[in-house]
C-alpha cells in the first residue's frame, strides 16, 4: 500500500471530501495531502532498500468549529496507519483553519 494509500485509509471515515494537492470542490471542511520530502534512507547492495517519506495533510474547516477534538482523531488516524506521530500545526485563513499535519513514513523500496 503506497503513502497516499495509507493517507487515505487513515482520513476517510471523517467522511470529508479529499484529494492530492488542490481540492477544487466546494465542501466547507475537506483533506489535501502530499509529499514534502522522499528519500533514500537505507542501502543494500549499493541500491536503495529503504524510503523514507516525509507527508503533508491539510485539514481545512470553518474558522468557527472548535478542532481540538477533530484534530486529535486525524493526529491518531494517521499514526494508526503507521506514519510517525504527526506535528500539528494550526493557521487561520480568512474564513478557514487549515490544520497541517506532518508525517514520516519509512518503506521498503518495491521493485
Amino acid at each position: 500500500m503506497t503513502e497516499f494509500e495509507k493517507i487515505i485509509e487513515a482520513i476517510k471515515p471523517f467522511g470529508f471530501p479529499y484529494a492530492p494537492d488542490i481540492y477544487e470542490g466546494g465542501e466547507e471542511r475537506f483533506f489535501v495531502y502530499n509529499y514534502a520530502d522522499e528519500r533514500a534512507v537505507f542501502y543494500a547492495d549499493n541500491a536503495p532498500a529503504s524510503v523514507r517519506a516525509s507527508v503533508q495533510v491539510h485539514l481545512y474547516i470553518p474558522a468557527e468549529e472548535n478542532f481540538i477534538v477533530l484534530k486529535n482523531k486525524v493526529r491518531r488516524a494517521l499514526h494508526q496507519q503507521g506514519f510517525t506521530y504527526p506535528e500539528v500545526t494550526v493557521l487561520r485563513e480568512a474564513k478557514k483553519r487549515h490544520l497541517v499535519f506532518e508525517c514520516d513514513i519509512e518503506e521498503e523500496m518495491e521493485e
